[in-house]
Protein backbone atom coordinates (compact mmCIF):
# COMPACT_ATOMS: atom_id res chain seq x y z
CA UNK A 1 0.00 0.00 0.00
CA UNK A 2 1.35 3.44 -0.96
CA UNK A 3 2.35 5.77 1.86
CA UNK A 4 -0.29 8.46 2.41
CA UNK A 5 -0.36 11.81 4.19
CA UNK A 6 -0.85 11.51 7.94
CA UNK A 7 -4.39 11.82 9.27
CA UNK A 8 -5.20 15.44 9.96
CA UNK A 9 -2.80 16.78 7.33
CA UNK A 10 -3.42 17.62 3.70
CA UNK A 11 -1.64 18.35 0.43
CA UNK A 12 -2.23 21.56 -1.46
CA UNK A 13 -1.98 22.05 -5.25
CA UNK A 14 -3.86 23.27 -8.31
CA UNK A 15 -6.83 25.60 -7.80
CA UNK A 16 -6.68 25.09 -4.04
CA UNK A 17 -3.10 26.36 -4.01
CA UNK A 18 -4.13 29.39 -6.07
CA UNK A 19 -7.01 30.18 -3.69
CA UNK A 20 -4.61 29.76 -0.76
CA UNK A 21 -2.09 32.11 -2.39
CA UNK A 22 -4.84 34.69 -2.93
CA UNK A 23 -5.61 34.69 0.81
CA UNK A 24 -1.93 35.13 1.64
CA UNK A 25 -1.71 37.96 -0.89
CA UNK A 26 -4.59 39.85 0.75
CA UNK A 27 -3.12 39.28 4.21
CA UNK A 28 0.27 40.70 3.25
CA UNK A 29 -1.17 43.58 1.24
CA UNK A 30 -3.61 44.78 3.89
CA UNK A 31 -1.33 44.21 6.88
CA UNK A 32 1.40 46.27 5.26
CA UNK A 33 -1.11 48.97 4.36
CA UNK A 34 -2.01 49.16 8.07
CA UNK A 35 1.64 49.43 9.08
CA UNK A 36 2.25 45.82 10.19
CA UNK A 37 5.58 44.17 9.36
CA UNK A 38 6.00 40.44 8.79
CA UNK A 39 7.55 38.16 11.42
CA UNK A 40 8.38 34.47 11.03
CA UNK A 41 8.93 32.33 14.11
CA UNK A 42 10.06 28.68 14.38
CA UNK A 43 7.46 25.91 14.31
CA UNK A 44 9.18 24.26 17.29
CA UNK A 45 9.38 26.04 20.63
CA UNK A 46 10.30 25.36 24.24
CA UNK A 47 7.27 23.73 25.89
CA UNK A 48 7.57 26.14 28.82
CA UNK A 49 6.53 29.01 26.54
CA UNK A 50 3.04 27.60 26.09
CA UNK A 51 2.70 26.06 29.54
CA UNK A 52 3.30 29.53 30.97
CA UNK A 53 1.15 31.53 28.55
CA UNK A 54 -1.83 29.38 27.57
CA UNK A 55 -2.67 28.04 31.03
CA UNK A 56 -2.17 24.52 32.39
CA UNK A 57 -5.93 23.86 32.51
CA UNK A 58 -6.60 24.69 28.86
CA UNK A 59 -7.48 21.88 26.46
CA UNK A 60 -4.57 22.90 24.23
CA UNK A 61 -2.03 22.24 26.97
CA UNK A 62 -3.73 19.20 28.52
CA UNK A 63 -4.81 17.36 25.38
CA UNK A 64 -3.78 18.95 22.11
CA UNK A 65 -0.10 19.91 22.08
CA UNK A 66 2.37 17.84 20.08
CA UNK A 67 4.95 17.60 22.86
CA UNK A 68 8.14 15.53 22.87
CA UNK A 69 11.73 15.40 24.08
CA UNK A 70 14.48 16.05 21.57
CA UNK A 71 17.75 14.08 21.59
CA UNK A 72 19.17 16.46 24.18
CA UNK A 73 16.26 15.88 26.54
CA UNK A 74 14.69 19.30 25.95
CA UNK A 75 10.91 19.57 26.32
CA UNK A 76 9.74 20.66 22.84
CA UNK A 77 6.36 21.42 21.27
CA UNK A 78 5.12 22.11 17.77
CA UNK A 79 3.60 25.55 18.15
CA UNK A 80 -0.18 25.37 18.70
CA UNK A 81 -0.75 29.11 18.17
CA UNK A 82 1.15 32.22 17.14
CA UNK A 83 0.80 34.92 19.80
CA UNK A 84 3.11 33.44 22.44
CA UNK A 85 5.86 32.88 19.83
CA UNK A 86 5.60 36.47 18.57
CA UNK A 87 5.83 37.89 22.11
CA UNK A 88 8.80 35.60 22.85
CA UNK A 89 10.56 36.90 19.73
CA UNK A 90 9.63 40.51 20.58
CA UNK A 91 11.44 40.17 23.92
CA UNK A 92 14.31 37.96 22.77
CA UNK A 93 15.32 40.47 20.12
CA UNK A 94 14.82 43.48 22.43
CA UNK A 95 12.16 45.07 20.24
CA UNK A 96 10.69 46.61 23.40
CA UNK A 97 13.95 48.58 23.72
CA UNK A 98 14.61 49.41 20.08
CA UNK A 99 11.18 50.15 18.60
CA UNK A 100 8.79 49.95 21.56
CA UNK A 101 5.37 49.84 19.93
CA UNK A 102 5.52 47.01 17.40
CA UNK A 103 2.91 46.06 14.82
CA UNK A 104 3.60 42.57 13.45
CA UNK A 105 1.83 39.96 11.32
CA UNK A 106 2.54 36.29 10.66
CA UNK A 107 1.51 33.42 8.39
CA UNK A 108 2.25 29.77 8.94
CA UNK A 109 1.37 26.27 10.11
CA UNK A 110 0.19 25.48 13.66
CA UNK A 111 -0.24 22.04 15.20
CA UNK A 112 -2.81 20.55 17.55
CA UNK A 113 -3.36 16.87 18.31
CA UNK A 114 -7.13 17.07 18.20
CA UNK A 115 -9.59 14.82 16.39
CA UNK A 116 -9.51 15.85 12.71
CA UNK A 117 -12.79 17.19 11.33
CA UNK A 118 -13.95 19.67 8.72
CA UNK A 119 -11.88 22.82 9.03
CA UNK A 120 -9.95 21.50 12.05
CA UNK A 121 -6.77 19.69 11.11
CA UNK A 122 -3.76 18.56 13.12
CA UNK A 123 -1.57 20.72 10.93
CA UNK A 124 -3.58 23.81 10.18
CA UNK A 125 -2.59 27.27 9.01
CA UNK A 126 -3.21 30.69 10.47
CA UNK A 127 -2.41 34.29 9.84
CA UNK A 128 -2.55 36.80 12.61
CA UNK A 129 -1.53 40.26 13.78
CA UNK A 130 -0.09 41.45 17.08
CA UNK A 131 0.10 45.10 18.17
CA UNK A 132 2.42 45.19 21.18
CA UNK A 133 3.09 48.24 23.33
CA UNK A 134 -0.18 50.17 23.67
CA UNK A 135 -3.20 50.16 25.98
CA UNK A 136 -5.26 52.42 23.68
CA UNK A 137 -8.77 51.17 22.81
CA UNK A 138 -8.18 52.59 19.33
CA UNK A 139 -5.64 49.84 18.69
CA UNK A 140 -8.38 47.33 19.55
CA UNK A 141 -10.58 49.05 16.96
CA UNK A 142 -7.81 49.04 14.35
CA UNK A 143 -7.13 45.32 14.86
CA UNK A 144 -10.82 44.40 14.50
CA UNK A 145 -11.18 46.58 11.39
CA UNK A 146 -8.10 44.97 9.84
CA UNK A 147 -9.48 41.52 10.64
CA UNK A 148 -12.73 42.34 8.83
CA UNK A 149 -10.94 44.04 5.90
CA UNK A 150 -8.93 40.88 5.21
CA UNK A 151 -11.98 38.62 5.46
CA UNK A 152 -13.92 40.88 3.08
CA UNK A 153 -11.03 40.92 0.61
CA UNK A 154 -11.01 37.10 0.75
CA UNK A 155 -14.73 36.99 -0.09
CA UNK A 156 -15.95 36.15 3.44
CA UNK A 157 -18.57 38.86 3.74
CA UNK A 158 -21.47 37.22 5.59
CA UNK A 159 -20.04 37.55 9.08
CA UNK A 160 -21.12 38.49 12.59
CA UNK A 161 -18.78 40.10 15.11
CA UNK A 162 -19.22 38.94 18.71
CA UNK A 163 -17.66 41.42 21.11
CA UNK A 164 -17.12 41.24 24.85
CA UNK A 165 -14.72 42.19 27.64
CA UNK A 166 -13.10 39.81 30.11
CA UNK A 167 -11.93 42.69 32.30
CA UNK A 168 -8.58 43.03 34.03
CA UNK A 169 -7.05 40.39 36.28
CA UNK A 170 -8.69 41.86 39.34
CA UNK A 171 -12.05 41.72 37.55
CA UNK A 172 -11.39 38.11 36.59
CA UNK A 173 -10.62 37.18 40.19
CA UNK A 174 -13.91 38.68 41.36
CA UNK A 175 -15.77 37.08 38.47
CA UNK A 176 -14.21 33.68 39.19
CA UNK A 177 -15.27 33.89 42.83
CA UNK A 178 -18.83 34.71 41.76
CA UNK A 179 -18.92 31.84 39.24
CA UNK A 180 -17.62 29.36 41.83
CA UNK A 181 -20.30 30.51 44.23
CA UNK A 182 -23.01 29.98 41.62
CA UNK A 183 -21.67 26.56 40.63
CA UNK A 184 -20.92 25.31 44.17
CA UNK A 185 -24.23 23.52 44.63
CA UNK A 186 -23.80 21.74 41.26
CA UNK A 187 -20.11 20.91 41.57
CA UNK A 188 -20.66 17.23 42.30
CA UNK A 189 -22.49 16.89 38.98
CA UNK A 190 -19.52 18.16 36.96
CA UNK A 191 -17.18 15.76 35.16
CA UNK A 192 -13.86 14.80 36.74
CA UNK A 193 -11.97 17.24 34.53
CA UNK A 194 -14.22 20.12 35.52
CA UNK A 195 -13.83 19.21 39.19
CA UNK A 196 -10.14 20.08 38.78
CA UNK A 197 -10.90 23.17 36.75
CA UNK A 198 -13.30 24.41 39.42
CA UNK A 199 -10.39 25.18 41.76
CA UNK A 200 -7.62 25.98 39.29
CA UNK A 201 -9.49 28.03 36.67
CA UNK A 202 -13.26 27.90 36.92
CA UNK A 203 -13.69 29.70 33.57
CA UNK A 204 -12.43 26.54 31.84
CA UNK A 205 -15.67 24.85 32.95
CA UNK A 206 -17.37 27.07 30.38
CA UNK A 207 -15.28 25.39 27.65
CA UNK A 208 -16.19 21.80 28.58
CA UNK A 209 -17.56 19.76 25.68
CA UNK A 210 -19.53 17.50 28.02
CA UNK A 211 -23.20 18.47 27.43
CA UNK A 212 -24.05 18.11 31.11
CA UNK A 213 -21.19 20.34 32.27
CA UNK A 214 -21.93 22.84 29.50
CA UNK A 215 -25.56 23.11 30.58
CA UNK A 216 -24.70 23.50 34.27
CA UNK A 217 -21.98 26.11 33.66
CA UNK A 218 -23.87 28.34 31.27
CA UNK A 219 -27.08 27.90 33.23
CA UNK A 220 -25.35 29.60 36.17
CA UNK A 221 -24.68 32.73 34.15
CA UNK A 222 -27.03 35.62 33.52
CA UNK A 223 -25.49 38.17 31.18
CA UNK A 224 -21.69 38.33 30.98
CA UNK A 225 -19.68 36.11 33.34
CA UNK A 226 -17.24 38.99 33.82
CA UNK A 227 -17.65 41.87 36.28
CA UNK A 228 -15.92 44.99 34.96
CA UNK A 229 -14.26 47.72 36.99
CA UNK A 230 -14.65 51.37 35.99
CA UNK A 231 -11.48 51.47 33.90
CA UNK A 232 -12.34 48.29 32.00
CA UNK A 233 -15.91 49.43 31.41
CA UNK A 234 -14.62 52.74 30.03
CA UNK A 235 -12.16 50.89 27.76
CA UNK A 236 -14.92 48.61 26.47
CA UNK A 237 -17.23 51.58 25.86
CA UNK A 238 -14.51 53.32 23.84
CA UNK A 239 -13.99 50.20 21.71
CA UNK A 240 -17.71 49.92 20.98
CA UNK A 241 -17.93 53.60 20.11
CA UNK A 242 -14.89 53.39 17.84
CA UNK A 243 -16.32 50.43 15.96
CA UNK A 244 -19.69 52.13 15.63
CA UNK A 245 -18.06 55.30 14.27
CA UNK A 246 -16.39 53.19 11.61
CA UNK A 247 -19.57 51.42 10.53
CA UNK A 248 -18.88 48.04 12.13
CA UNK A 249 -21.96 46.20 13.34
CA UNK A 250 -21.31 43.94 16.34
CA UNK A 251 -23.19 41.89 18.89
CA UNK A 252 -22.15 42.57 22.49
CA UNK A 253 -25.04 40.62 24.04
CA UNK A 254 -23.72 37.11 23.38
CA UNK A 255 -22.03 35.24 26.22
CA UNK A 256 -18.75 33.63 25.20
CA UNK A 257 -15.28 33.13 26.68
CA UNK A 258 -11.97 32.92 24.87
CA UNK A 259 -10.19 29.70 25.75
CA UNK A 260 -6.69 31.00 26.54
CA UNK A 261 -5.61 32.31 29.92
CA UNK A 262 -3.73 35.38 28.70
CA UNK A 263 -6.76 37.38 27.52
CA UNK A 264 -7.81 40.56 29.33
CA UNK A 265 -10.37 43.25 28.47
CA UNK A 266 -11.51 43.17 24.81
CA UNK A 267 -12.20 39.79 23.23
CA UNK A 268 -13.95 39.14 19.93
CA UNK A 269 -14.89 36.44 17.49
CA UNK A 270 -15.89 36.74 13.83
CA UNK A 271 -18.40 34.09 12.90
CA UNK A 272 -19.16 33.18 9.30
CA UNK A 273 -22.03 31.44 7.57
CA UNK A 274 -21.46 28.00 6.09
CA UNK A 275 -19.19 26.58 8.81
CA UNK A 276 -21.75 24.72 10.92
CA UNK A 277 -21.71 24.75 14.70
CA UNK A 278 -18.01 25.68 14.90
CA UNK A 279 -18.49 28.87 12.93
CA UNK A 280 -15.68 31.13 14.22
CA UNK A 281 -13.40 32.06 11.33
CA UNK A 282 -11.24 34.58 13.24
CA UNK A 283 -10.84 35.56 16.88
CA UNK A 284 -8.64 37.57 19.18
CA UNK A 285 -8.43 40.12 21.91
CA UNK A 286 -6.25 42.03 24.31
CA UNK A 287 -3.51 40.45 26.44
CA UNK A 288 -2.11 43.17 28.68
CA UNK A 289 0.02 40.93 30.92
CA UNK A 290 1.58 38.46 28.50
CA UNK A 291 4.73 40.51 27.80
CA UNK A 292 5.31 40.95 31.53
CA UNK A 293 4.57 37.27 32.24
CA UNK A 294 7.37 36.32 29.83
CA UNK A 295 9.89 38.51 31.61
CA UNK A 296 9.40 41.82 29.83
CA UNK A 297 8.02 45.18 30.94
CA UNK A 298 4.34 45.87 31.56
CA UNK A 299 2.99 46.56 28.07
CA UNK A 300 -0.50 46.46 26.60
CA UNK A 301 -1.05 44.29 23.53
CA UNK A 302 -3.86 43.12 21.28
CA UNK A 303 -4.17 40.84 18.27
CA UNK A 304 -6.14 38.21 16.40
CA UNK A 305 -5.66 35.01 14.42
CA UNK A 306 -7.67 33.52 11.56
CA UNK A 307 -7.62 30.02 10.08
CA UNK A 308 -6.89 29.84 6.37
CA UNK A 309 -8.63 26.48 5.94
CA UNK A 310 -11.75 27.89 7.59
CA UNK A 311 -11.66 30.96 5.36
CA UNK A 312 -11.59 28.75 2.27
CA UNK A 313 -14.57 26.82 3.67
CA UNK A 314 -16.44 30.05 4.40
CA UNK A 315 -15.99 31.19 0.81
CA UNK A 316 -18.68 28.66 -0.04
CA UNK A 317 -19.32 24.95 -0.25
CA UNK A 318 -18.95 25.37 -4.02
CA UNK A 319 -16.29 28.09 -4.33
CA UNK A 320 -16.38 30.55 -7.17
CA UNK A 321 -14.18 29.51 -10.08
CA UNK A 322 -10.61 30.61 -9.60
CA UNK A 323 -9.81 33.29 -12.15
CA UNK A 324 -7.03 32.13 -14.42
CA UNK A 325 -4.01 34.34 -13.77
CA UNK A 326 -2.75 36.60 -16.51
CA UNK A 327 -0.24 34.98 -18.83
CA UNK A 328 3.37 35.69 -18.03
CA UNK A 329 6.80 34.35 -18.74
CA UNK A 330 8.32 32.52 -21.71
CA UNK A 331 8.35 28.90 -22.82
CA UNK A 332 11.38 28.12 -24.97
CA UNK A 333 10.49 25.22 -27.27
CA UNK A 334 13.04 23.30 -29.32
CA UNK A 335 12.11 21.64 -32.59
CA UNK A 336 14.84 18.98 -32.30
CA UNK A 337 16.32 17.46 -29.11
CA UNK A 338 19.83 18.14 -30.44
CA UNK A 339 19.18 21.88 -29.95
CA UNK A 340 18.45 21.67 -26.22
CA UNK A 341 21.98 22.81 -25.36
CA UNK A 342 21.70 25.88 -27.63
CA UNK A 343 18.28 26.68 -26.19
CA UNK A 344 19.52 26.36 -22.64
CA UNK A 345 22.04 29.14 -23.29
CA UNK A 346 19.12 31.43 -24.09
CA UNK A 347 17.27 30.25 -20.99
CA UNK A 348 20.24 31.21 -18.83
CA UNK A 349 20.44 34.67 -20.42
CA UNK A 350 16.71 35.25 -19.97
CA UNK A 351 16.81 34.25 -16.31
CA UNK A 352 19.70 36.66 -15.80
CA UNK A 353 17.32 39.35 -17.08
CA UNK A 354 14.78 38.36 -14.43
CA UNK A 355 12.45 36.63 -16.90
CA UNK A 356 10.49 33.54 -15.88
CA UNK A 357 11.39 30.79 -18.37
CA UNK A 358 10.28 27.21 -18.85
CA UNK A 359 11.57 24.61 -21.31
CA UNK A 360 11.44 20.88 -21.93
CA UNK A 361 14.58 18.82 -21.37
CA UNK A 362 13.22 15.41 -22.37
CA UNK A 363 12.78 15.71 -26.13
CA UNK A 364 8.99 16.08 -26.28
CA UNK A 365 7.44 16.83 -29.64
CA UNK A 366 7.00 20.49 -30.58
CA UNK A 367 3.23 20.04 -30.41
CA UNK A 368 3.48 18.66 -26.87
CA UNK A 369 5.71 21.58 -25.84
CA UNK A 370 3.19 24.09 -27.17
CA UNK A 371 0.43 22.39 -25.15
CA UNK A 372 2.66 22.55 -22.08
CA UNK A 373 3.30 26.26 -22.63
CA UNK A 374 -0.42 26.96 -22.83
CA UNK A 375 -1.16 24.88 -19.74
CA UNK A 376 1.56 26.71 -17.78
CA UNK A 377 0.02 30.09 -18.69
CA UNK A 378 3.05 31.44 -20.52
CA UNK A 379 2.60 34.69 -22.44
CA UNK A 380 5.30 33.96 -25.01
CA UNK A 381 6.52 30.84 -26.77
CA UNK A 382 9.99 31.04 -28.31
CA UNK A 383 10.77 28.39 -30.92
CA UNK A 384 14.28 27.35 -31.86
CA UNK A 385 14.68 24.95 -34.79
CA UNK A 386 17.13 24.24 -37.60
CA UNK A 387 15.44 26.86 -39.75
CA UNK A 388 15.76 29.52 -37.05
CA UNK A 389 19.35 28.48 -36.36
CA UNK A 390 20.26 28.96 -40.03
CA UNK A 391 18.71 32.46 -39.92
CA UNK A 392 20.43 33.35 -36.64
CA UNK A 393 17.00 34.08 -35.16
CA UNK A 394 14.33 32.73 -32.81
CA UNK A 395 10.60 32.69 -33.57
CA UNK A 396 8.61 34.47 -30.85
CA UNK A 397 4.85 33.90 -30.49
CA UNK A 398 2.69 36.17 -28.30
CA UNK A 399 -0.15 33.93 -27.09
CA UNK A 400 -2.27 36.87 -25.92
CA UNK A 401 -2.00 38.89 -29.14
CA UNK A 402 -1.88 35.77 -31.34
CA UNK A 403 1.05 37.34 -33.22
CA UNK A 404 4.41 36.02 -34.34
CA UNK A 405 7.80 37.50 -35.31
CA UNK A 406 11.46 36.56 -35.56
CA UNK A 407 14.08 38.08 -33.27
CA UNK A 408 17.84 37.95 -33.83
CA UNK A 409 19.56 35.51 -31.45
CA UNK A 410 22.03 38.10 -30.14
CA UNK A 411 19.20 40.51 -29.26
CA UNK A 412 16.71 37.91 -28.08
CA UNK A 413 17.26 38.00 -24.30
CA UNK A 414 17.31 41.79 -24.14
CA UNK A 415 14.22 42.09 -26.35
CA UNK A 416 12.16 39.59 -24.35
CA UNK A 417 13.35 41.13 -21.09
CA UNK A 418 11.95 44.50 -22.14
CA UNK A 419 8.63 42.98 -23.21
CA UNK A 420 8.17 41.15 -19.91
CA UNK A 421 9.29 44.01 -17.70
CA UNK A 422 12.44 42.23 -16.47
CA UNK A 423 10.42 40.59 -13.73
CA UNK A 424 9.76 37.11 -12.49
CA UNK A 425 6.12 36.56 -11.43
Amino acid sequence: MAIQALRGTTDLFGDDARRWAAVEHHVKRLCRAHGYGEIRTPVIEDAALFLRTLGETTDIVQKEMFRFEDRGGHDIVLRPEGTASVVRAYLEHNLHKTIGFAKLFYLGPMFRAERPQAGRLRQFHQYGVEAIGSYSPWIDVEVILLCLDILNACGVTETTVWLSSMGCREDQQRSAAQLRERLASQRAKLCQECQKRFDKNVFRVLDCQNPSCHGIAWGAITGSPFLLCGNCEAHFTAVRQGLGQNGVAFDDTQVFARGLDYYTQTVFEVRAKGLGAQDAVAAGGRYNHLVEDLGGPALGAVGFAAGIERILMAQGAVPAPVERPKRHGVYLAVAQPALIGRAFQQVTQLRAQGVQVLMDYDGKSLKAQLREADKAGCKFVAILGEKELEQGAITLKDLDAQSQETVAVEKFAESVGKRTGHACH
